[in-house]
């Protein structure tokens, strides 16, 4: 009888402890998972990609060349094509070297480039346009990778060439031809 009460008070003590550990153990699950969210959170808000000041200067003024007259989404578009290949092992790995690699852009070519360079150095960006390439190229530069397209986003990450006559050309937007 003295077995029976033993073996039954040992059973209930592993019971209570192996629930116990189950509901710590869920516990810490439940807190790990949340710990995990808000750092995937904080690491999304903090994604945000830096720029240095020559890259803003540079970018605002190839935009304001490209795509001066466009609207604000085809100023956009642009942008994120430079930045496109940035990123893409096509293409040399600096915002510099995309856009003075040779013959690519016909603005370095032509001399508008150094014009907008130097406009944007003598602090001549007070024109709507020049705000709006200036923020076109403060999103792109901060990570922005799609134009609002008809009232919804529209990926732009996978194109890297646009001009006014492109072949097979994937999308038409304002002035430009995008591929």
């Amino acid at each position: 009888m003295k077995f029976k009460k033993y073996a039954t008070l040992i059973l209930l003590a592993i019971l209570v402890i192996g629930f116990s550990k189950n509901t710590v153990s869920a516990a810490a699950k439940a807190a790990s998972t949340s710990t995990k969210a808000a750092v995937n959170t904080q690491n999304k808000k903090s994604s945000k990609k830096s720029y240095t000041k020559s890259d803003l200067r540079l970018m605002a003024s190839i935009i304001n060349c490209e795509a001066g007259g466009e609207s604000y989404q085809g100023k956009l578009a642009v942008g994120i094509v430079v930045m496109n290949r940035v990123s893409s092992k096509a293409f040399p790995n600096t915002i510099r070297k995309v856009v003075y690699q040779k013959g690519q852009f016909s603005p370095v070519r032509n001399g508008a480039l150094n014009k907008r360079l130097a406009q944007y150095d003598a602090g001549r960006t007070g024109s709507s346009q020049w705000k709006d390439c200036i923020k076109a190229a403060k999103k792109v530069l901060s990570g922005q990778d799609y134009i609002m397209y008809r009232g919804s986003k529209k990926n732009f990450d996978s194109f890297h060439f646009f001009s006014v006559y492109l072949s097979g050309a994937r999308f038409r937007l304002g002035g430009h031809r995008f591929k």
